[in-house]
């Protein structure tokens, strides 16, 4: 095996670890919610647009959205072109609630992909990216029920689901793209809750943790129609099928106690209550959009987003089911590139930027959460060829003061390595 070869895979058993591991993007205590924050399907690139892509894409990076768009741009004047792409996303957060004022920053691997021509109308992918994240922790002092006596209850919510998809994406006619994603979910959520006398070095914690895994899948279709000599109206929509999720549920009880510099510890064996069989629901979502394109100069979207989480079946708690709601979102996006064919850097730059509307799932104290944002960034040329550096951010607010709720006032980080190469195509000697 080469020593190139060999680096690659080590990339990518490095990244799948990572996506494996992932504990959040920075807390927030609307993560707690039932299986965790779902996490965004977009790359860095469609994140600078208000997170559109469902109807549009080009071979520069790999359609994170829309499993039909696999297939666009993979071959070129005969080359066969693969795609690899890693991301990473990042949030710094200001919360707010009755006047008192959090900080957090958190960022973490969240794409890896890889893409195959199969033939000049066929291609093949797999993806490997986290589906939900839980991370967050609050404190509570209270008095101890029959007792004087003040005690501290610590509630720490942590993990998530991952996502391992494979992709299949065909192109039959010209302009039309149709895609499904198999998909394997994993992962584990964890709610620890820490109690203890003040002024005692001895505490008490009942974990509850579930292991989950289970199959899905989702479709996507897409059409490109030529509407004049340069410009093109497109059409695409993905569907993501609900299913239930099932594993282990755990409970166990441990004891700890204050140790020098090492703050508390497990004394003992701990002590496990229950293990039984656990299963729960993820839901059902669509997506259109509607992008009107000029081959690599202009692109202008918009995308209407539909997530259907009263229809699930099994919620994963009765917190969730009381605070979760249908969720819609609303996507803009303009993309441009001044000339692709221009030997000049920056004129082989793409400049993007979009905004981004949410009704959230999170229904609390009879209030719907909000979440608007406005995104921008640039993709960069690394050297001679099809790869990219993709640098976007996003600067949001998420919730409200009122009714004694959070306000997260948030920045948003995306970077992305887009790496294209015609691996297939031989050179010929003259």
């Amino acid at each position: 095996m080469s020593l190139k070869l060999r680096h690659f895979f080590l990339l990518v058993f490095l990244g799948i670890n990572q996506l494996a591991l992932a504990q959040g993007q920075g807390r927030s205590p609307y993560s707690s919610i039932g299986i965790g924050e779902l996490t965004d399907e977009t790359i860095a690139a469609q994140d600078m647009m208000g997170g559109t892509g469902v109807s549009f894409s080009n071979m520069f990076y790999l359609n994170g959205l829309n499993p039909a768009l696999l297939s666009k741009g993979r071959v070129v004047n005969g080359l066969k072109y693969v795609a690899f792409s890693v991301s990473g996303k990042g949030y710094f957060r200001n919360l707010e609630q009755n006047g008192t004022l959090g900080q957090d920053f958190g960022m973490n691997l969240s794409n890896l992909a890889m893409a195959f021509p199969v033939s000049p109308k066929w291609s093949i992918g797999v993806s490997f990216k986290p589906y939900s994240m839980m991370d967050n922790e609050k404190v509570l002092n209270t008095h101890f029920q029959g007792s004087s006596s003040i005690a501290t209850y610590n509630f720490k919510d942590y993990g998530g689901l991952s996502k391992v998809g494979f992709t299949n994406s065909v192109n039959p006619v010209k302009g039309l793209y149709l895609g499904v994603e198999g998909q394997y979910y994993f992962g584990n959520i964890t709610k620890d809750t820490t109690m203890n006398f003040l002024g005692s070095g001895s505490y008490t914690r009942y974990s509850r943790r579930q292991q989950l895994k289970g199959l899905s899948l989702k479709g996507g279709i897409a059409y490109q129609h030529k509407i004049s000599k340069k410009w093109n109206a497109n059409i695409g929509g993905t569907y993501q099928l609900g299913n239930d999720i099932k594993g282990e549920n755990i409970n166990i009880f441990r004891n700890l106690t204050e140790a020098s510099g090492a703050g508390a510890v497990v004394t003992g064996a701990p002590d496990t209550l229950s293990i039984g069989n656990f299963t729960t629901s993820l839901p059902a979502k669509y997506k259109i959009g509607v992008s009107l394109e000029k081959s690599f100069n202009w692109v202008f979207a918009a995308e209407y987003g539909f997530t259907d989480w009263e229809g699930i079946s099994k919620p994963f708690d009765q917190h969730a089911a009381s605070s979760l709601k249908n969720s819609t979102e609303m996507n803009f996006g303009i993309e441009w590139i001044p000339n692709v064919s221009s030997s000049s850097y920056f004129n082989q730059v793409f400049y993007r930027l979009g905004y981004k509307s949410m009704n959230t799932p999170y229904y609390i104290n009879n209030t719907h959460i909000k979440d608007n944002s406005f995104s921008l960034g640039v993709s960069l040329p690394m050297g001679r060829g099809t790869n990219y550096l993709d640098l976007g951010v996003a600067l949001g607010r998420r919730g409200t003061t009122s009714n004694g709720l959070v306000q997260e006032n948030y920045a948003k980080v995306s970077v992305s390595f887009s790496l294209t190469r015609d691996w297939f195509h031989r050179p010929r000697i003259n």
